[in-house]
C-alpha cells in the first residue's frame, strides 16, 4: 500500500511571493498566485511516508537567485527532516560572472546542481546552440554539479550533443522529456526517450503530467511511465510531484499522483520499487 511506502519527491517548488517571481506575477493562471511554503507541502503530503525532497529552482527573480538558495537552506536547517534535502539552484550560464555565482551557490551545504530551463521552439533563442553558454557549462564539471535538463522532447538531438560533450556531468532529465506534444507524435517522443537513454550520464524524472495535461488519469500516464522505465531501467528513473505547479494547474491532490505512480509500478519487485521511489534519488542527488 502507498501509505507504507517510503518515497522521495525529486521535484518540488516552494515560493514566497514576497521574494518576487516575475513568471508567476505575469502568468495568466491566477491559481499560481499564492504562496506555497514548506507547511503547505507537509499538509499536502499528510499521512504519506515522504522522507526527503529535492527543491528545483522556482524561477525567482534573477537578481535574487542566491537569495532563493539561502532561503531554502534556512528552511532545511530548521526542518526536522531537513527539507529540502537537496537544492537545485539557478545560474545563468551566459552571465559574465558565472563562475563567481556558482562559487557563491556552493557555499550552501544542500546545493547540488543547476537548472536553467532550455525548452525552446526557436533555434535563434535556443541556448543549446550558444557557444558562450556551452563553454561556461564546463564549470559544472569543475564544481562537481549535476544539471537538471528541461527541454522539449523534439530538442533531444541538441540535448544529446550536450550530454556527449560533457560525459562527466550527471544530467537529470526533467518531466519525462516533456512529452506535451506527443499526443500527436507519440512515436517521436518514444524515439527521443530511447536515444537519450543510451548515455550512462543521464537519469530521468517521471513527473510534470499535470502541468501539460490537467485532466490526466492513471491510464493516460501509464504508457509514458512504462516506456521511460523500459528504456532507462529501474536504476536511472525517479518520481516527482512537480508541486505546486501540478497542483495549481491540474487541481489534483498530492496523493493522487503518488497513488498513480505506485499503481503503475506495482508489478515490480520491492527492490525495484524502492530504487524508483528512494534509492535512485539518494544516489543522483547525493542525499
Amino acid at each position: 500500500m502507498l501509505k507504507n511506502q517510503n518515497f522521495i519527491d525529486t521535484h518540488v517548488h516552494l515560493w514566497d511571493l514576497n521574494n518576487g517571481y516575475p513568471w508567476i506575477e505575469n502568468n495568466q493562471n491566477n491559481n499560481l498566485k499564492q504562496n506555497y511554503l514548506i507547511q503547505n507541502l507537509m499538509k499536502d503530503a499528510e499521512n504519506l511516508s515522504l522522507k526527503k525532497i529535492v527543491h528545483v529552482q522556482a524561477e525567482i527573480d534573477e537578481k535574487n537567485k542566491i537569495k532563493e538558495t539561502e532561503w531554502l537552506q534556512l528552511i532545511s536547517d530548521s526542518h526536522p527532516l531537513g527539507f529540502p534535502n537537496a537544492i537545485i539552484g539557478f545560474v545563468n550560464l551566459l552571465d559574465v560572472n558565472v563562475e563567481k555565482e556558482i562559487e557563491e551557490q556552493t557555499q550552501f551545504k544542500n546545493f547540488r546542481g543547476i537548472r536553467q530551463i532550455l525548452k525552446s521552439k526557436d533555434s535563434q533563442q535556443d541556448l543549446l546552440f550558444n557557444d558562450n553558454w556551452l563553454q561556461n557549462f564546463s564549470l559544472l564539471e569543475k564544481f562537481n554539479l549535476s544539471f537538471d535538463l528541461l527541454i522539449h522532447y523534439n530538442q533531444y538531438k541538441q540535448g544529446i550533443n550536450l550530454i556527449k560533450k560533457f560525459p562527466n556531468v550527471q544530467f537529470i532529465i526533467n518531466h519525462a522529456l516533456w512529452p506535451e506534444e506527443s499526443q500527436d507524435d507519440f512515436d517521436g517522443w518514444k524515439k527521443s526517450i530511447k536515444e537519450v537513454s543510451n548515455f550512462d550520464n543521464t537519469a530521468i524524472k517521471i513527473s510534470g503530467f499535470g502541468e501539460w495535461k490537467p485532466n490526466w488519469t492513471t491510464d493516460f500516464i501509464n504508457d509514458y511511465i512504462n516506456i521511460v522505465i523500459d528504456n532507462f531501467g529501474t536504476k536511472r528513473c525517479m518520481f516527482a510531484s512537480n508541486f505546486p505547479v501540478d497542483k495549481f494547474i491540474s487541481q489534483s491532490s498530492y496523493r493522487s499522483f503518488w497513488s498513480a505512480y505506485f499503481t503503475i509500478i506495482s508489478n515490480l519487485n520491492q527492490v525495484e520499487i524502492d530504487d524508483l521511489f528512494v534509492k535512485n534519488a539518494e544516489q543522483f542527488y547525493k542525499i
